[in-house]
């Protein structure tokens, strides 16, 4: 059976296939409305199955047990997946076996966020602290530096359009970041990053307080996940206010497994 791929504009059909995904509804929402990633399916009129990709990351979606799920699984190289249900995580099995590597991952639920306490977490940077809403030269240098790379976005200008970001600089040199790496109609994904000579010191807590204040005055969803082993950001996420919401597991296929 052939396997195609859905235009960008053409990606509602697919919405009844993710209905019960819940850990992922950020990437999700982003690709079906055609922002970003790549969605294969059995037929664009009718579709039983669906894959969504993004980057490394593929999401499955539909009837595990129809052909194509075999072929999309099948394919995958380099990819991550967390598992929707039982029946797609045996199909994973069925497929790659021991070659599978698996970790988990967390989220979190921003329901707990207190906009007092954050707007005290954004005020505790040094005097010589500045920091400023990512525009387009800004997002230029956050890539260019290597601290970003809004993959999530066709361009600078389509981030600073539907996206958000903050930087921490300190006598113009930027020190930390806190973006949308990924934003939909329901929501963004929170990506934060600190140069590493400036760690520690509380840079990551004040951006990172700053996008959630931005996200708390607009109603804008504030999703955030990481991997199980990840300290660093477990602890910032609690720091700011989240708390703990699923534990996933993640499959991981390399390219050995073809």
């Amino acid at each position: 059976m052939n396997i195609v791929s859905v235009d960008p504009n053409k990606r509602n059909v697919l919405v009844p296939l993710f209905a019960e995904h819940v850990t992922e509804r950020i990437f999700i929402k982003s690709i079906l409305d055609g922002h970003t990633g790549i969605a294969l399916v059995d037929s664009k009129t009718d579709p039983q199955v669906a894959q969504l990709t993004f980057g490394r990351w593929a999401i499955f979606g539909g009837d595990a047990t129809h052909p194509v799920a075999h072929q999309l699984v099948q394919q995958l190289s380099r990819a991550w997946v967390t598992p929707v249900s039982e029946v797609w995580r045996e199909l994973m099995f069925q497929v790659h076996g021991h070659h599978l590597k698996q970790t988990h991952g967390i989220t979190f639920s921003p329901q707990s966020l207190n906009l007092e306490h954050l707007q005290n977490l954004q005020k505790q940077v040094p005097s010589d602290c500045q920091i400023e809403r990512v525009d387009i030269p800004l997002a230029n240098r956050l890539r260019n530096e290597g601290f970003a790379s809004f993959k999530g976005f066709s361009s600078f200008a389509n981030f600073v359009e539907r996206g958000v970001g903050f930087c921490a600089t300190i006598k113009g040199c930027i020190v930390s970041y806190a973006v949308s790496t990924m934003q939909c109609r329901e929501g963004i994904e929170i990506g934060i990053g600190t140069h590493p000579d400036f760690r520690n010191k509380g840079f990551a807590t004040a951006v990172g307080a700053t996008l959630l204040v931005h996200c708390i005055e607009r109603d804008i969803y504030a999703h955030w996940s990481t991997g199980y082993e990840n300290s660093i950001s477990i602890r910032l996420a609690e720091k700011l206010g989240y708390v703990r919401q699923a534990v996933c597991e993640t499959l991981g296929v390399p390219i050995q497994a073809l």
